[in-house]
């Protein structure tokens, strides 16, 4: 788009404008001075105030606030407007152009800082720019029965999860923030890696870890999906059979649309700006309190960071998903919403928040409890899970990894006695016919 374009679509809305008055209130609430420039933006702004002053917008009450000078314009732009009809295509053409005029004007500001901080301010301003933020939406009762006519007359299709009990409980979608807390050592890393590696087949998934390496956290994915206990993992006593499954699997892993991000020292503005770049549609941080934020005190400073990574799933209409430390209280306690750390604004803005507690705090290897404490669309259930710490995967209690009992001793043997039992059967199920069957204590009777 060229400026003379910008400037032909300005002139085209403001004189759709003042072609048909009933225009303006969209004018008004759609665009704003910084779309215009030169003598469009004089004008827009003397009809802006005009309609906030509710006094009634035309070329006369124009013309009488600009002076006579302006007269001559205002009918050059109902001239060269020959019909009102195209105005939103031109509101779309203009406020693109304004914002790319807008980050060029950054861009050379940019150029010129001097301190890491005004660039970082600056390049907030730039990111925020990109997202063209929803405008006023209003549904009338009419446009709301179509709309839910049409979006539950098809299949719909939520985030699933990997213990397929949750996916009947949580109907998360793109925009969701949702909040996974818990005390040191229950496995918040983990659920989060698990899940990570779950959506990661369907969606482009970015973790921003702000305290572990991406090499650690890769090991802790090979575990989990190859089936390799971490400890022959951090010895490097890898088998040569073992890497055979690991060359045998790597388009698998490969194929995962998953990056790690080190973050350590990254803002919710730092946040946003990769994930833009990079296109990731859910993204996971391991964990809230360590991004960095201005506030006065810490409380602020999470609220902040609440308040910004909240914005940005909304506008970007991204899934954010954040690990969150939770207040110091009795380690038999049942966690609840409120205990997230440092700020009750994280229990206002998330939309599902998911505590992981150990069953048996003497026993860091036992299962764990998984409590729903919010759940804006759904109940808010407990779910028992069990934790292989070997391979850093979650399932559900009492039943069995597909990944472990692919590849571990104890999965081998349970498919052993599983052929036994099979074949125990079969030949039970061929007994000559006049073989004898002990009678059942009701049968005497």
């Amino acid at each position: 788009m060229t400026h003379d374009d910008w400037t032909q679509a300005q002139y085209s809305v403001l004189g759709a404008a003042l072609i048909d008055p009933s225009n303006v209130p969209k004018v008004i609430q759609k665009t704003r001075p910084a779309d215009y420039s030169s003598s469009c933006q004089t004008v827009y702004t003397a009809m802006r105030k005009l309609f906030l002053e509710g006094k009634p917008v035309d070329i006369v009450t124009i013309a009488a606030a600009l002076g006579d000078k302006y007269r001559q314009f205002l009918v050059q732009l109902m001239e060269i407007t020959p019909s009102a009809a195209n105005l939103d295509y031109y509101i779309v053409l203009i406020r693109e152009r304004s914002r790319i005029m807008s980050v060029r004007d950054i861009a050379n500001q940019l150029i010129t800082a001097e301190d890491s901080e005004t660039i970082r301010s600056l390049l907030e301003k730039a990111n925020g720019l990109m997202v063209d933020k929803s405008a006023l939406r209003i549904t009338t009762m009419s446009d709301a029965l179509h709309s839910f006519m049409d979006r539950h007359s098809g299949e719909v299709k939520y985030m699933t999860w990997p213990v397929p009990e949750l996916n009947d409980r949580l109907y998360s979608e793109p925009g969701d923030f949702i909040l996974i807390g818990g005390r040191p050592s229950t496995g918040k890393s983990a659920w989060s890696l698990q899940c990570a590696e779950h959506w990661a087949k369907d969606m482009k998934v970015g973790f921003f870890s702000l305290e572990t390496n991406p090499e650690k956290l890769f090991d802790r994915l090979m575990a989990s999906h190859a089936g390799l206990s971490m400890d022959v993992i951090k010895r490097n006593t890898i088998s040569d059979s073992q890497w055979e499954r690991i060359c045998a699997m790597s388009s698998e892993i490969i194929g995962l649309d998953f990056e790690i991000i080190l973050a350590a020292g990254m803002t919710p503005a730092d946040i946003k700006a990769v994930t833009m770049m990079r296109g990731y549609q859910l993204i996971i941080i391991d964990y809230l309190q360590l991004i960095q934020s201005s506030g006065s005190n810490r409380t602020e400073q999470v609220t902040n960071i609440s308040l910004a990574l909240h914005r940005m799933a909304q506008d970007m209409q991204v899934t954010v998903v954040a690990l969150s430390q939770l207040k110091r209280k009795g380690d038999d306690s049942t966690p609840d919403s409120s205990d997230l750390r440092e700020s009750g604004q994280l229990e206002q803005d998330a939309d599902v928040i998911m505590m992981l507690k150990l069953e048996d705090q003497d026993n860091p290897d036992g299962d764990r409890k998984m409590y729903i404490t919010k759940n804006k669309e759904g109940t808010c259930p407990m779910i028992r899970l069990s934790f292989d710490g070997k391979h850093q995967r979650f399932t559900k209690a009492n039943s069995t990894s597909q990944v472990v009992s692919k590849y571990s001793a104890d999965g081998k043997k349970a498919r052993r006695n599983n052929r036994a039992q099979a074949t125990a059967a079969q030949q039970m199920s061929v007994l000559p016919d006049d073989t004898p069957i002990p009678f059942t204590e009701e049968a005497r009777g």
